[in-house]
């Protein structure tokens, strides 16, 4: 198996080649480091071959739509390389995130589940308070005004009269005619070249579909899962039905800890972590989490191979 990872990171360059290292050796990267973010401590650090900076670099604002642009700057990259090299799953990770599993586990795991799709689709209609975020309209969401500034308090405040207007987003929009109905699922996938490839063209040549998710929430866990839903692949992804529950029941590959925002993990969470069946945790950080990294790295070199289980 051969995978492109597509890592979004913004800190901790140490972490990100320790990550990049610990991961299936066939593999390539495709890091997007946000324009924010000073470059040179990652690649000084960082010559793998493997690996691929991408230049198009984004001023990412979190929930915006420089989110998916960034993704979809790494996607373009590796469907590259796809034609050189045929790919088998785009996966997406942060780059605080680590692997759980070993990697023969983790290539026997996605050549036994070829042909799925690793990304959750939950319809948002009938969700009462859960799709209220996505019913706000959110205009220059994606500006690069530092939160507390002018900017950032008119921009709240712009969203919150809007919404006091009674001016609601629909969860229903059109692009060429064809309706689309809004669906939730994780940015933290992995997902076929094809399916990546039609999320590439969507944003490359369907403005009207892009021009929905500019200024709605978070569309990095909404613009792939929509189109996945409404496509072929619908059947392929991880359909969720019923009530939204919480962020960790639609990320179906990555242990993450939402109870007080998101949880550095250490060397305390080692057992629930290795109990959770995920393939990849998130956070490790570089100085907290180091011990637990190591232990994390006993454990998947002590891991017999899946044939041998």
């Amino acid at each position: 198996m051969r995978f492109a990872f597509i890592i979004s990171a913004h800190n901790d360059p140490v972490h990100l080649k320790r990550m990049i290292e610990s991961l299936p050796q066939q593999s390539v990267f495709m890091v997007h480091i946000d324009a924010k973010s000073d470059i040179q401590p990652f690649t000084s650090i960082i010559s793998d071959p493997r690996v691929c900076f991408v230049k198009n670099r984004t001023d990412v604002m979190w929930g915006s739509i420089g989110v998916v642009e960034a993704q979809m700057t790494m996607i373009r990259k590796a469907l590259e390389l796809h034609q050189q090299m045929p790919i088998d799953y785009f996966i997406s990770l942060s780059g605080l995130d680590y692997p759980l599993w070993s990697n023969e586990r983790i290539e026997s795991y996605f050549a036994e589940q070829k042909g799925r799709e690793f990304i959750v689709t939950l319809c948002m209609e009938g969700q009462g308070e859960a799709a209220q975020l996505y019913r706000e309209h959110r205009p220059f969401n994606y500006k690069s005004w530092k939160y507390g500034s002018l900017g950032s308090k008119f921009r709240v405040a712009l969203r919150h009269i809007i919404y006091a207007l009674g001016i609601r987003k629909s969860l229903r929009f059109k692009d060429e005619g064809r309706e689309y109905v809004l669906y939730k699922g994780s940015m933290w996938w992995a997902i076929s070249p094809e399916l990546a490839q039609l999320a590439l063209s969507y944003w490359d040549e369907h403005p009207q579909y892009v021009h929905y998710f500019h200024d709605g929430f978070a569309p990095d866990e909404t613009f792939i899962p929509t189109l996945t839903a409404h496509s072929d692949f619908a059947t392929k992804a991880i359909q969720m039905k019923g009530k939204f529950k919480n962020l960790e029941s639609i990320t179906p590959l990555t242990f993450i800890d939402y109870t007080n925002g998101i949880k550095v993990f250490t060397e305390e969470d080692f057992d629930r972590l290795i109990n959770s069946d995920k393939i990849f945790c998130r956070k490790t950080i570089t100085g907290k989490s180091d011990c637990l990294m190591d232990m994390i790295d006993d454990y998947r070199n002590s891991s017999p191979s899946p044939a041998a289980q």
